[in-house]
């Protein structure tokens, strides 16, 4: 889902259901980039999101638009962080059993 908020700011939020997780990538762009960031987050049994990655906004805002036409420019900083997740979460999830 992709939603902008005014001048400058704007967000992308992707569901992704991976090795018997459900993560989600957020990414919050904002005017400055010391309140933009991005995480990926996976749902715990409990159904609580746990932050496992993230990225600032001082190593991506500036390759960013103040306004761009659709969710294009934060598809790289979603799929980077959305990698990172991927790498330290265990497989298979250590909340389900092998086989079913």
């Amino acid at each position: 889902m992709f939603h902008q908020r005014g001048h400058g700011i704007y967000e992308l939020t992707r569901v992704h259901h991976i090795d018997g997780y459900v993560l989600r990538v957020r990414v919050c762009r904002d005017s400055y980039a010391t309140q933009s960031t991005a995480v990926a987050e996976v749902l715990t049994p409990l159904f609580t999101w746990t932050i496992i990655a993230s990225s600032p906004g001082s190593g991506w805002h500036r390759t960013t638009p103040a306004t761009p036409p659709d969710a294009t420019p934060l598809i790289t900083v979603a799929d980077e962080v959305l990698q990172r997740a991927r790498r330290i979460l265990p497989v298979p999830p250590p909340f389900t059993t092998p086989g079913r």
